[in-house]
């Protein structure tokens, strides 16, 4: 992998989705998911944080080792058990 791959855009990309006008839609998607939820394009993992009690489990598919290792550090300890899978969709 590239510098820019591994290293710019995994930060970039977690930059991105920090954007305010996404948050109360993100917040108001997830919020309605319950169940077992499969996450494609899990990025940085900015939702996981944000499922809620009648999720039982998420499976965030992500093609990026770099995104995952980010997302790892946001999954709620305790919370929600996340299942980190590294593939392309």
């Amino acid at each position: 992998m590239s510098f820019y791959t591994d290293r710019v855009f995994p930060r970039l990309c977690d930059l991105a989705m920090r954007n305010r006008y996404l948050a109360a839609y993100r917040r108001r998607v997830i919020g309605a998911a319950e169940g077992r939820v499969l996450e494609v394009g899990s990025g940085s993992g900015l939702n996981l944080p944000l499922y809620g009690e009648r999720v039982r489990e998420v499976i965030a598919l992500e093609p990026g080792a770099r995104m995952i290792a980010l997302a790892r550090r946001k999954s709620p300890l305790g919370a929600v058990p996340v299942a980190f899978v590294e593939a392309s969709a």
